[in-house]
């Protein structure tokens, strides 16, 4: 291998690793101010609303005491607790009902789009440490600025951490996923669909999900 080739080798690792770390700071910043600006109007509305209505005489502080403590319960209970953004992947006991897929057979027509899709990782999938996660959208499976996921190798259409892949890759069946085919038995794929929603990746924080039907 000639200096140059082991030039670009050693640029490329740099490339993805910068994209890595933007991706990182850009969730971090956003994640951060977005929360910020949430507490700041929340404590700035709610503490003005106390003083008026303690002023007024019309509520006491115990009875905002028990107040506040119901309402937190219900927000834990309703999974509406504001967080940093950070997602690991719970599954069920039961697996759901799995339809077989030709892959082989689609593969020139869907050109593995399902590796598009993108799913957080459980925390087991994370410390094994086999399938890398995207620092800008902790912990789900990383992606290439192709759009596909990091571990397809796109000449051969094949995974290469396949023995090791997510169990939500090993689980996950297209054949009633409508975002992918208007028809599966035809094999029509649900081109605006796909085309509006699994372009090349660029810096955004919210992706199409891969579910389990």
């Amino acid at each position: 291998m000639e200096n140059k080739d082991i030039i670009d080798i050693e640029n490329g690792r740099l490339h993805v690793l910068e994209d890595q770390v933007l991706r990182g700071n850009l969730f971090t910043h956003t994640s951060i101010g977005n929360q910020a600006n949430r507490i700041n109007e929340v404590e700035s509305f709610v503490f003005g609303l106390i003083d008026v209505l303690i002023e007024k005489g019309n509520i006491n502080e115990e009875e905002i005491k028990e107040a506040t403590a119901r309402i937190r319960q219900e927000m834990v209970e309703k999974g509406e607790i504001a967080h940093a953004g950070v997602q690991l992947r719970m599954d069920s006991e039961k697996d759901k009902l799995f339809t077989p897929v030709n892959c082989e057979e689609r593969m020139p027509i869907c050109n593995a789009i399902c590796c598009k899709l993108t799913f957080p990782l459980s925390a087991e999938e994370v410390e094994a440490g086999n399938v890398k996660w995207d620092l800008g959208q902790p912990y789900h499976i990383r992606h290439k600025k192709s759009g596909f996921c990091t571990h397809l190798n796109e000449q051969k259409g094949c995974c290469s951490v396949y023995d090791n892949r997510p169990k939500v890759c090993s689980k996950y069946s297209c054949a009633d996923d409508k975002r992918i085919w208007k028809d599966f038995e035809k094999m029509e794929l649900n081109t605006e669909w796909i085309e509006k929603n699994l372009k090349e990746r660029k810096m955004v924080l919210q992706r199409a999900t891969m579910v389990l039907q």
